[in-house]
């Protein structure tokens, strides 16, 4: 990656680090494995709780821009495929989805050609119908739908995409976010995506 060049990490309060009472999450681990090598990458954990594609959507720009950006990762799709109720729309139609993911890429390409999209694929639904923290509601078939979406988008707009092995019920904290086990899976394969790619 060009010097004095940052990689900026987008997404939710997955990406964010929540419930890594280890080491702050899967971004974190990544910079800590990009500290102890050079050439050292800046890295940026914008992932904010409650992200969705449309919320990245409206900021990524402004922040990736202020940050000097060589890499864009971006994390998303499961607060979008989530319900209010059982039988409820999804907080973003798949319709606005994909057209959220269609302009992030636009946009994003104007920065950088250095782009990944990666998913979670799945939850465990014992804690999730609803979650513990309010009435919403997350299932497998919505979450694996949004992702085969993206998936599908990023084929065709020849854009990297990580497909992120499923968790097991023992890697997530709450049902929906990972625990430090958890995020230590996602983290081993972001990082071998990202040499195997050189992208780091």
């Amino acid at each position: 990656m060009e010097k004095d060049k940052s990689i900026c990490v987008f997404g939710d309060s997955t990406s964010w680090g929540a419930w890594d009472e280890e080491k702050g999450g899967w971004v974190n681990r990544l910079w800590l494995f990009l500290a102890d090598h050079e050439p050292y990458s800046p890295i940026f954990n914008l992932g904010i709780d409650g992200g969705t594609s449309k919320t990245i959507l409206e900021r990524f720009e402004k922040e990736a821009e202020v940050r000097n950006a060589g890499v864009l990762i971006f994390q998303t799709g499961g607060n979008d495929a989530s319900t209010p109720s059982l039988s409820g729309l999804c907080n973003i139609s798949l319709d606005d989805f994909k057209k959220n993911i269609l302009e992030i890429i636009e946009k994003a390409k104007a920065i950088t050609d250095k782009i990944v999209f990666l998913d979670l694929k799945n939850c465990d639904e014992t804690k999730t119908l609803p979650v513990s923290w309010g009435e919403y509601y997350y299932n497998n078939e919505n979450i694996l739908k949004y992702s085969k979406v993206m998936q599908n988008i990023c084929t065709e707009k020849e854009v990297l995409f990580l497909d992120i092995e499923k968790l097991q019920d023992d890697e997530f904290e709450d049902g929906l976010h990972p625990n430090a086990k958890g995020h230590q899976k996602i983290f081993l394969q972001v990082r071998d995506f990202l040499l195997d790619k050189k992208i780091i």
